[in-house]
Order: C-alpha cells, then sequence, then structure tokens
C-alpha cells in the first residue's frame, strides 16, 4: 500500500518541500499517493521527479484537490550527456570540497542545510550568490541523511545556517530542513525549522 503525503493548504516550496521529506527514506520503486490544492502543483511535482529520478505514475484532478501517484527511482543521472557531465562535474567539485574541509578543522562545517533536489541546490547557491551571501561549502549529502546523491550546504555555526535557510524559505526555495552534525553522525534536525 502507497504511503499518503498530504499537502493540502500549503502552498510553494513547502508541498514539494514535505513530499521530498517523505520519499527520502521509502525504498526504491515503492510508492506515494499525493494529495494536494496549490494549482502549480502538477509542475512543480513534474519538475522534481525529473531533477530527482523519481516517476509522475498518475495525475488526477477530483474536485479541487490533485491526487498524484509517485514511484521511488534511484536518483537524477542526467538524460543527455551535457547533463551527464554538469552533475560528475558538480559531484566531483562537492567532494573535494568535502575533503578539504576533514583536512583543514578550521573550515568544517557544524550544520547542514538540505533541498529537495541537487537542481534547487544549485539554483539557492546561484541565489545566495547574486545577494552577496557567504560563509557556507556546498558538500554532498550524507548517506545517513539521503541514501542517493544530493547537494548540502554546510555552514559553520547555527545562526548562519538559521538566517540563511529563512532567506532561502522566504524566497520560496524548496529548503527541507537544516541537520547539525554530530559525533555519532545521525544528524539530528534543527526544531527551530519546523514547518508545522
Amino acid at each position: 500500500m502507497a504511503t499518503t503525503v498530504d499537502t493540502r493548504g500549503l502552498f510553494c516550496p513547502l508541498p514539494i518541500t514535505f513530499v521530498s521529506r517523505n520519499l527520502r527514506h521509502m525504498q526504491e520503486g515503492a510508492q506515494a499517493e499525493i494529495l494536494a490544492d496549490n494549482r502549480s502543483f502538477k509542475r512543480e511535482l513534474e519538475s522534481w521527479c525529473f531533477e530527482t529520478g523519481n516517476r509522475l505514475v498518475d495525475f488526477k484532478e477530483i474536485e479541487g484537490c490533485y491526487r498524484a501517484l509517485i514511484q521511488r527511482g534511484s536518483g537524477f543521472h542526467g538524460d543527455s550527456l551535457w547533463e551527464k557531465i554538469r552533475f560528475i562535474r558538480l559531484g566531483i567539485k562537492v567532494h573535494l570540497t568535502q575533503i578539504i574541509t576533514r583536512l583543514i578543522p578550521i573550515s568544517r562545517p557544524g550544520y547542514l542545510i538540505t533541498f529537495v533536489s541537487i537542481g534547487e541546490g544549485q539554483r539557492a547557491h546561484q541565489f545566495l550568490k547574486e545577494q552577496g551571501f557567504g560563509g557556507y561549502c556546498l558538500l554532498p549529502v550524507p548517506h545517513e541523511i539521503y541514501p542517493h546523491c544530493g547537494l548540502v550546504f554546510g555552514f559553520a555555526s547555527k545562526e548562519k545556517a538559521l538566517r540563511n535557510f529563512r532567506v532561502l524559505r522566504e524566497a520560496s526555495y524548496a529548503v527541507e530542513d537544516i541537520h547539525r552534525i554530530d559525533r555519532d553522525k545521525s544528524y539530528p534536525k534543527l526544531e527551530e525549522v519546523a514547518d508545522r
């Protein structure tokens, strides 16, 4: 039986954020039923499915409510050669940054901001650069948070992570959570950014 994610009453980017959070822990091939009432939801969902390698199996409108069925995929890998090259290039960049932060103790992040997709993280990074924000590094998402490829922003302080999270949320970027980096790698979420 499919998991149900009810996003009715929520507006962009929260519906996709809730879908991403719920699918993140599902097995590949498992399905989720998504309920929404946001008019732009279908377009957002189609884009998110493409960026994350998930499959939109069905989408129906029933009495002003949208019902979608999504099948959990294996993650984005790119369709065209150029998409594959960009994906691999980004992976190399964030993994090199991770190695450097492990070697140089001064630059170690203590908090990670997660996104609904790699593409959303890249768009958020571009936005922050254009707005003059800094003080973070791009890193691969730890497997303990998400088993597939992903992008996170690493911050040294909780205050900077919270500030940037709020700026991105106010600008309608689909940020998911802030995780604290701990010794046992359980990556607990900060309650200060809870949506409900």
